[in-house]
Parts: C-alpha cells; sequence; structure tokens
C-alpha cells in the first residue's frame, strides 16, 4: 500500500519507489488496437513565464497574483487575503524535472488564440505541458487536455541556462490508456474523469499539501461533475488511491 500522507500527485511515473507497481507492471498500457497517437514536446515558454514562488491561497484557488505581482482575492472583494493564503508552499522547480514526462503522465496544452508559438517544433507537434508545479485551479480556465503520455522524454540535468533543443514524445488522444489514480477519491468503472492542477486535499496542511520528497507535483485527475468542461474519459475499472486503472480517452 502507499506510505500515509505521501502526496500522490507527485509521483513521477514507474521507477517512483513509493509506487508499489514496478516499471514492468506500473504504466504498461492496456493496448494499441484503435488508439490515436500524435507528436509532441514540452512547451518550454511555459517554464519562462512560470512564477518563481507559489502560495496556499493560489493552491486553493482562493487568491491570484495581479499583473504587479500582488495577491488578491479571488471573488473580487477587496482586502488583504485570508491568514495563511500568503503562505509560500512551492518554489519553481529546475526544467529537467518539470519537463520530464513519463509513459501514463497527463498532458495539457494552453488554450492559444492570440499567441503564436515561434517554433519550427510547433508546426509539426504538439507544445504541452505535463507538470502541475506552480499551477492552481484558476490557471485550469487557460488550458485543455493534449493527452496521455505513450513514450519515455527523460530529461538530463543542464547547465542552467536551460534546453538547447525541443526532445518529441508521443500521446495517446484516443483509445484506451493506463493512468495512475493520483487522487483522493476511489475510481469506479463509469465514472467519467477530468484533469486538473490540484487533485489533492486542499483541506489538508503539512506533507500532503506539496511535494516534500523532491518532485514536483503532476496533473492530477479527479471524478467530473456533470458540468465539468475538463473531462477526459471514462474509467473502466476501480481504483484505490494511488493505483492504476484504464481509461476510455474520449477528446
Amino acid at each position: 500500500m502507499m506510505t500515509s500522507g505521501y502526496p500522490l500527485q507527485s509521483i513521477q511515473g514507474p521507477t517512483d519507489p513509493m509506487l508499489r507497481s514496478n516499471a514492468i507492471e506500473g504504466y504498461t498500457q492496456v493496448s494499441r488496437i484503435g488508439e490515436s497517437v500524435i507528436n509532441s514536446f514540452v512547451d518550454s515558454h511555459e517554464y519562462g513565464v512560470m512564477p518563481t514562488q507559489f502560495t496556499s491561497g493560489e493552491f486553493k484557488g482562493t487568491a491570484f497574483k495581479d499583473t504587479d505581482g500582488t495577491l488578491k482575492k479571488a471573488d473580487g472583494v477587496a482586502g488583504p487575503v485570508p491568514a495563511g493564503d500568503d503562505t509560500i508552499i512551492e518554489s519553481k522547480p529546475h526544467f529537467y524535472e518539470w519537463a520530464t514526462a513519463t509513459v501514463g503522465m497527463l498532458a495539457v496544452q494552453r488554450r492559444m488564440r492570440s499567441t503564436f508559438r515561434n517554433y519550427v517544433a510547433a508546426e509539426t507537434a504538439a507544445p504541452v505541458v505535463v507538470c502541475a508545479a506552480m499551477r492552481g485551479p484558476l490557471d485550469e480556465l487557460d488550458f485543455q487536455f493534449a493527452g496521455v503520455v505513450r513514450s519515455n522524454s527523460v530529461r538530463t540535468m543542464d547547465d542552467g541556462v536551460g534546453p538547447t533543443t525541443d526532445e518529441y514524445f508521443t500521446l495517446s488522444i484516443g483509445g484506451l490508456a493506463t493512468i495512475l489514480n493520483n487522487s483522493n477519491s476511489v475510481i469506479h468503472p463509469g465514472d467519467y474523469i477530468s484533469w486538473t492542477f490540484v487533485s489533492e486535499d486542499t483541506n489538508k496542511t503539512g506533507s500532503t499539501r506539496r511535494a516534500t520528497h523532491g518532485s514536483p507535483r503532476r496533473i492530477g485527475i479527479k471524478v467530473a461533475d456533470f458540468h465539468d468542461e475538463n473531462v477526459i474519459g471514462k474509467a473502466e475499472a476501480f481504483a484505490k488511491p494511488g493505483t492504476m486503472f484504464d481509461i476510455l480517452l474520449s477528446l
């Protein structure tokens, strides 16, 4: 079983020692029959515009940073944010850990109607984000589901200047896929699943609210409401928190 209190959303992939399955059993995909696959790469521009610190209020979705960096209430009411919402709980991760994509992770992409990625890569593959670090519920409006990572892209440590090349990997955008239940809820067959930047319990405090074991938060899942716009597919099996299950993707 998973260690009590371990933040499931920070699990890296099949080789993570906290995952009870091994590299062969962990994220081995269920089938290649009827799947649709596209090429993609991690959008390094998103790393450049990411804030360096993330507060408790942003994590819960009750506060946001204005353009001048001031923390303000999400409900628009004037006045200082509630006590504790200005507590810093995350720092910007290194690029190599932020950009690493392993099989089974979820990928999202920015809804871009007014910006253009001046990359040759962006004309032949989808620019995506595979890490939820420094992102909260209020950021979900700017992103859409891109697919489930189908091949590994493990970045190596760099000199701090940043990457010099784009590394391609594939995404499953249709058919059956196997993903990790990194939420705090039991998944049942027939449940519609949606992606989220915060799948941990925001009412808890301490180590369960951030990745204290050295790895940034990954894009999580939750059981979708009937009006949820972030639905990615339908669960085909039971899954307790910290276990894998099959999902029928539908974009």
